[in-house]
């Protein structure tokens, strides 16, 4: 095979469960796959390790050092690689595990290869706080991640910090894995950007640990109420508890970054008909559930438009995964 093309479904990130540590885990969390945005990857067979990636040029050296790992691990000559589309970037869609994961299970469909998409995602540096977006790509839906080992030993972490800062350390396993209902997503993302980098490293400096009370009460939620609702297909039931989720732990710190338009924002789409409105890590994607979004869509996209303009997308969970196109 000397071309293929894949694609990799975006993910939102509901929110970490477990950043106090006292049980000596850390992290963990719950997430969704979806439909769009997504990214589109072709792989070439070359005898080096290119990238292009034009709408993000200063990716592209990050994702050369990417395939250069999977790469050596595997014994391949090389790969070219182009980025068609991608999520936006510093939003909470995840768009970063998307485009480096998905390029090296790229790489390897070229050459024939069908490694674990964790093994993967471990070579080019992700999963060292959340699984959701390595979860996402494997086989998408409703994901629950169990978090890391916390200062007990080797592979172990030894601070509060994300996946850019926690270098060694594996991507968490997942503990349960769902298909979604068939319910329309509203995906909103007015002006704003996330936190990454060395903001997002002092970030978690500052709010944590949090308090083990309020980590109780959001593992409650998710057991007693998310959870049941997914499977039992109770969109009521899933956008209450989903709402009390927010209201818990690091996510209200995430949500503290932000301007007045995200929270804002997300005033108006409970208030027009959203159901389980919520932000997406560190935003300032906002997402909300319903059987039918259409109008509310309608309704969005003016609102934005007459406050600097943002992206609105309507789509439907993935539960399938990657795939070739």
């Amino acid at each position: 095979m000397e071309e293929i093309v894949i694609q990799t479904p975006a993910r939102l990130h509901f929110g970490l469960l477990d950043l106090h540590g006292g049980l000596g885990r850390i992290d963990g969390g719950i997430g969704l796959a979806l439909e769009k945005p997504r990214t589109v990857i072709s792989a070439r067979r070359s005898s080096g390790c290119d990238a292009s990636c034009p709408m993000e040029r200063a990716f592209e050296g990050r994702l050369e050092t990417a395939l250069q790992a999977v790469c050596s691990q595997y014994g391949f000559p090389g790969a070219s690689v182009s980025i068609a589309e991608r999520a936006r970037p510093h939003s909470g869609l995840g768009s970063a595990s998307q485009t480096l994961v998905g390029a090296g299970i790229a790489v390897c469909a070229l050459y024939g290869l069908d490694p674990c998409v964790k093994e993967i995602a471990g070579l080019v540096g992700r999963g060292g706080t959340s699984g959701i977006g390595i979860g996402a790509i494997q086989q998408g839906g409703f994901i629950l991640d169990g978090g890391h080992r916390f200062r007990r030993g080797e592979e172990s972490k030894s601070g509060y910090s994300p996946s850019s800062a926690s270098v060694g350390v594996p991507p968490p396993p997942i503990l349960a894995r769902y298909d979604f209902p068939d319910w329309d997503v509203l995906i909103v993302i007015p002006q704003g950007e996330g936190a990454s980098g060395d903001r997002e490293r002092d970030l978690f400096v500052e709010a944590c640990p949090v308090p083990a009370s309020e980590v109780e009460k959001m593992c409650r939620i998710l057991l007693m109420q998310m959870l049941p609702a997914v499977l039992e297909e109770d969109l009521e039931t899933f956008g209450a508890a989903m709402e009390a989720f927010q209201g818990y732990g690091f996510k209200v710190f995430e949500a503290k970054t932000q301007g007045p338009l995200v929270s804002q924002c997300a005033d108006f789409l409970r208030s027009n008909g959203g159901t389980g409105v919520g932000m997406s890590s560190w935003g300032p994607t906002l997402f909300a559930f319903g059987d039918d979004l259409s109008a509310l869509r309608d309704k969005a996209e003016r609102w934005l438009l007459g406050r600097g303009g943002g992206e609105v997308i309507l789509t439907r969970a993935n539960n399938q995964g990657f795939r070739k196109l």
